[in-house]
């Protein structure tokens, strides 16, 4: 399946990845963007095919997103296990870090979380199939264009996926608002997967599946915080006391 990638910068970030990922490039005919005609140098430096259409068509091809004169349709993206993922760790000379998102129903969110997984270093990410937002252009703007840049593994069943990296030492730290532990007193020095449910929360089974389950406290009047911020807060409160406790 390909996928429509909309905007300078995403579109910028799409070329960098590996060739072969970018199929097509659409620039709105006329633009004096300088980045736009680095797009162009880009493009035809790596055999691109390239069309310039003026910016009715060019809104035709965005369905109303905002494609600041530049458009790119993206090839297949990679297909990973969780098998792929367990050689990761081992190849960086690092602890398993991954993260296991749950009911990320809103594709925005997804790309905004999955922007946090790549700059805190996540090895990668496990979604169910089902009830999750496509990994399209939404999720992809909203990623700032990192979306390639973590292996993503969809897997039928998240609970025998959670199991099975259980079985390998994975520990699932899951968060709840109503859970005892904050995860600013958790340890995350060991392997583990954050399990974190998306706008409506971990279903029942993922959250019993988890070994521990840490909360992010709030003064009285807030009921919660955006999927995405307190995906950010949790990723990188591992970042920090992993540099406070230096792997042996």
């Amino acid at each position: 399946m390909s996928d429509f990638i909309y905007g300078i910068h995403p579109v910028e970030e799409a070329l960098g990845l590996q060739a072969g990922a970018v199929e097509r490039i659409w620039i709105q005919r006329g633009s004096r963007n300088p980045r736009v005609q680095k797009i162009i140098q880009a493009a035809r430096k790596n055999a691109v095919e390239l069309s310039f259409e003026e910016k009715k068509r060019m809104d035709e091809l965005a369905q109303g997103a905002r494609h600041q004169g530049a458009i790119a349709l993206c090839g297949k993206k990679a297909v990973y296990s969780l098998e792929d993922l367990m050689d990761i760790p081992s190849r960086r000379g690092e602890a398993p870090f991954f993260l296991v998102l749950d009911q990320v129903e809103d594709p925005g969110n997804l790309g905004a979380v999955i922007r946090s997984a790549v700059a805190t270093g996540v090895q990668g990410v496990i979604l169910p199939e089902r009830g999750t937002a496509p990994l399209g252009a939404v999720a992809f703007k909203r990623s700032a264009g990192v979306l390639d840049k973590v292996p993503v593994v969809r897997v039928t069943n998240l609970v025998r996926a959670m199991e099975s990296l259980k079985n390998k030492g994975i520990w699932m730290v899951g968060a709840a608002t109503q859970a005892g532990e904050s995860y600013m007193d958790a340890d995350f020095s060991g392997p583990i997967a954050l399990v974190i449910g998306g706008e409506r929360g971990l279903r029942r089974l993922v959250q019993k599946t988890c070994d521990r389950m840490v909360s992010i406290p709030m003064k009285e009047g807030a009921e919660s915080l955006n999927l995405s911020v307190a995906a950010a807060l949790l990723l990188y409160e591992v970042v920090r006391k992993r540099r406070k406790t230096p792997e042996k």
